[in-house]
Order: structure tokens, then sequence, then C-alpha cells
């Protein structure tokens, strides 16, 4: 953004046209104390900020700074964090991913030990309608100058519309101690200070029998993830076999027959399994040559690569789950040891040995009413009715042992 001088309005107003963290890093500190940053950050996901732009952002946060999947609106929250001086506020208006992300650690444990500043969350039902068109939940985060005792975190609730304004449905104090929660959502909140949702003894959090990650994430799913039949006629046979969509199974087990299934219906169920040498092969150098002319290489997760087309390897999980629903969360059994691409997340058990009868037995609890109350009750709820799954709140379902032992 270019840099203006800026217009003043009396003596205490000044509007610059000004790059925020370059502001922040360079004009803040010789700013008349106390200040607040007060704004509403753009809601740019990190998929649309080039690498020297997410660069420029870690540098700007410091020690504060999230992961490279985080929006712009998480960098600003990092950096205006860091520059917080004693007598200093910050209040934001943000996406809330970042309460649960990975990417968001650093923030969520500078706030959970920065115990004398007070901390207030202010969170808005999806079903309200506040943000019309917006893919993620917004809240409004409030941190208070350092006081010379403890101060509370609060995390409020809040429910109503633009036009009859806003109340709090739920509040909840919370008296920072310990370690940080994993994640800043309700049944980590509850489980601390509630009491809710504890582990009984005859219980286990998903989280310590399955690893869950994300699928494939490839850039350019046209190009990577094709139908047997293509890549025949491409003369490729260096693909693995992949899944993308639940909706195309017909069963609950992915084995090979209904993985060939698919295959026959021309859906794109094979993944591009390429290495660093595999470019010398003609086929596959025809096939890159095609990819640099329609500049696949140049779209962002491509470009960000060592070799554009060399896609992370992934070690096939046990389970398959979508993460968003209307009606009920689909588990299937992946016994043909499908990859599946990030709109779908993979659990692999930790114990192995008789995994595919632990796998089995888990998928069968979890697709039961009981199950499926269990992950309805760890979801996020959208105004359409949609419900989403986020990995760290998946991990918290809480699983008979019974289920999973002998």
């Amino acid at each position: 953004m270019r840099d203006d001088p800026g217009e003043k309005f009396g003596s205490q107003l000044q509007i610059r046209h000004q790059d925020f963290l370059d502001w922040l890093t360079n004009a803040w500190p010789g700013q008349k104390r106390p200040r607040l940053i007060l704004g509403n950050p753009p809601y740019t996901r990190h998929q649309q900020l080039s690498l020297s732009e997410k660069n420029w952002a870690q540098e700007a946060c410091g020690d504060l700074a999230p992961g490279l999947r985080a929006g712009l609106s998480t960098y600003f929250l990092a950096a205006g964090l860091r520059s917080l001086g004693p007598q200093d506020s910050l209040c934001l208006l943000i996406p809330f991913n970042w309460l649960e992300a990975d990417y968001g650690k650093s923030i969520r444990s500078h706030l959970w030990k920065a115990v004398n500043r007070r901390v207030e969350l202010h969170l808005f039902s999806n079903q309200e309608g506040i943000f019309p068109g917006a893919q993620v939940g917004a809240m409004v985060i409030f941190v208070g100058p350092r006081a010379n005792k403890r101060e509370p975190m609060e995390v409020h609730h809040v429910t109503g519309n633009l036009s009859d304004g806003f109340s709090t449905s739920e509040s909840l104090s919370l008296t920072r101690t310990g370690v940080t929660p994993r994640s800043f959502t309700a049944d980590s909140w509850a489980g601390s200070n509630k009491g809710r949702h504890q582990v009984r003894a005859n219980e286990v959090p998903l989280g310590e029998l399955v690893q869950i990650r994300r699928g494939v994430a490839t850039g350019a799913n046209r190009f990577f993830l094709r139908s047997s039949s293509e890549w025949r006629r491409a003369g490729v046979s260096q693909t693995v076999r992949a899944i993308s969509r639940l909706r195309d199974l017909d069963s609950d087990i992915l084995d090979v027959e209904t993985h060939e299934s698919l295959s026959q219906a021309g859906l794109p169920c094979w993944l591009l399994s390429l290495t660093e040498d595999s470019a010398s092969e003609p086929t596959i150098s025809s096939l890159l040559e095609e990819g640099v002319r329609d500049e696949v290489n140049e779209r962002y997760l491509c470009r960000t690569r060592n070799l554009w087309y060399v896609l992370e390897k992934m070690v096939p999980p046990d389970l398959l789950i979508g993460p968003m629903s209307k009606h009920g969360f689909r588990i299937i059994v992946n016994s043909v040891g499908a990859i599946p691409t990030n709109t779908l997340y993979g659990m692999r058990m930790r114990k192995r040995g008789d995994t595919e009868t632990s796998a089995r037995r888990l998928a069968d609890w979890m697709g039961s009413p009981l199950g499926q109350e269990a992950l309805r009750a760890r979801a996020r709820q959208y105004g359409d009715g949609l419900l989403k799954l986020e990995p760290g709140s998946l991990a918290t379902v809480l699983i008979p042992r019974h289920v999973v032992e002998s």
C-alpha cells in the first residue's frame, strides 16, 4: 500500500493510507501513550498471500508469529499483541479460526500467560447471519492494559442482529492457570473450568486413539487428481489411490472393489505421485510441460514447494471423515489405503496390530446415534445448519473404552 502523509481532522485524529504492519513496526513506537489498536483487519486467506508477504508479516509478529497457514487478520492480531505497551489496549473484529487452528498456538499461549491483562472474547454465532456470505465465523477480541493484579479471561457468546442489537447469551470467566489449553473452544474451556465433558475412567479422547490430519493439499486438483482412464491416455503410471468426496461412495468401507467402481465411473480417484527423479521420464516430462503451459506451477501451493510437482507424502489413514455436514458425519473405513485430499480428514490408529478390526469398531461407534451426537457436540454450527469439525475439536470427542478395547 502506498505511504500517505495523512490528513488531519482536528488536533487528535489523523488518517493515513499505509501498510498497517509497516506502520505498527516503524511509527507506532513513537505514538503518545496510552494507545488503543482498534480495527477490523481484512479477512485475507493465507492462499492469497505471497511468500514474501508472509515472511514480512512473520517478521512483524516476532516471537508471536503464527504458522504459515494463518490469514492476514491473524498476523494483524499477533503483531498488535506484540506491540502493546503496559498502558495499551487492543480491540479487533476478526475471524475466530485462530482459537483452535494449529497456526494460532503462539497467540493462544501469549494470551493465556498474560494474566495481568484483561482478555475478552466475544463470539458471534454464524446462525445470526451477521456477516452474510462470510466463510468463517467472527469474533471481537479485547485485551486491556496491564494491571497490578491477576485479571480474568472472559468468554461471551453473542446473539442478536444488526437491526435489534446484540446481547450476551452465555458468559464464562476463566482463571488462567496451568498449561495453555490445546484450543480456546467451548469444550476446552468447559473441561478445565466448568467440569463438563471431563474424561471419565471409561472414556478416552479420540486424539489419544488416532492421529488426525487433513488430507493432501495439491493446490490444483484438476492437474494432480484424475481418473484412471485419463492417466492411461497420458501414459502416466506413477499414481496412488485417492479419494476426495465421500458422497461418491455407496459403502462405508472403501476397499479395492469400491475404489475400482469409482475408476470405472470415470471419477478422479488417482493421485499423481512423483519424485524429483520422475521428471527425467519422457511421459512425465511431457505432463509437466503441460502443467507449466497451464501455469499450474504458478498457483500458490505449487510455487511454494521445492519442486512444484512433488506433493507431500502421507501415510494412508485407517479412517476417513468429512469435516462438514448437515445431516450427520460419515466415517469410512479406508481398507484400500487411499490418500485423502484436503477436503477430508484422515485418522490413523496409533496402536498398530489388529488395526482394521479396531478401526471398524471405532467407525461403527462414531456412526451410531451416540457417536453422531458426540461429534455434533464438538462441531461449529453455521447459519444454514451446516456443521463443521476442526481437527482440534475432533480430537476431544470422548470414546467409550469398550469400543476399542477387547
